[in-house]
């Protein structure tokens, strides 16, 4: 009985660690969500009963995120290129799809540059570079990768642009809600 009661108790062990290891992962997991927001208070002036009512641009919380349909688009650039005549010819070819990008904010960006495997990621990441430079408000916070396209004849671009979505939620759309 002695040797069957030595081999359980590894066992028994193994699933105490495993509890525990459980136990800290969600630790871990509580202390990385971010905080509950904070409920919209009136300002001093206002007295307690009325309820303010909202100009139609008026958000209480923005609602934003990552827009799930991108916008493609699709140029050639001179893979040899120094970095500054890049930077201006993608600021020309982007100049055609201005209507698309006008008054927007790129969330992320994928973008497909031809080539063999290691010539086309590289001229992904120039481009990439260059559309921050070129459009700065446009692009420059955006989250961008950098893919290569083996199909395509070199020097040709494709990107895939993941616009933010700017949304507004009203007073009325909050009341029945509660982050507590």
């Amino acid at each position: 009985m002695t040797a069957r009661r030595g081999t359980t108790t590894p066992i028994l062990l193994a699933g105490w660690l495993f509890a525990d290891l459980l136990l800290g992962l969600m630790i871990v997991m509580l202390g990385a969500q971010a905080p509950p927001s904070r409920p919209v208070r009136p300002p001093t002036g206002e007295s307690a009963g009325a309820t303010p009512t909202p100009s139609p641009s008026a958000c209480v919380t923005r609602v934003g995120g990552v827009r799930a349909k991108p916008i493609e688009i699709s140029f050639r650039v001179n893979p040899g290129a120094d970095d500054r005549v890049l930077t201006a010819q993608v600021k020309k070819k982007l100049l055609r799809y201005k209507k698309h990008l006008a008054g927007r904010h790129a969330g992320m960006v994928l973008t497909f540059g031809a080539g063999g495997a290691g010539e086309g990621v590289r001229l992904a990441t120039r481009v990439n570079a260059a559309i921050g430079t070129a459009y700065p408000k446009i692009f420059g916070t955006a989250a961008t990768r950098n893919f290569h396209d083996l199909s395509a004849a070199a020097g040709s671009i494709s990107m895939e642009i993941y616009f933010v979505t700017n949304g507004c939620s009203s007073p009325s759309n909050n009341r029945g809600s509660s982050h507590e």
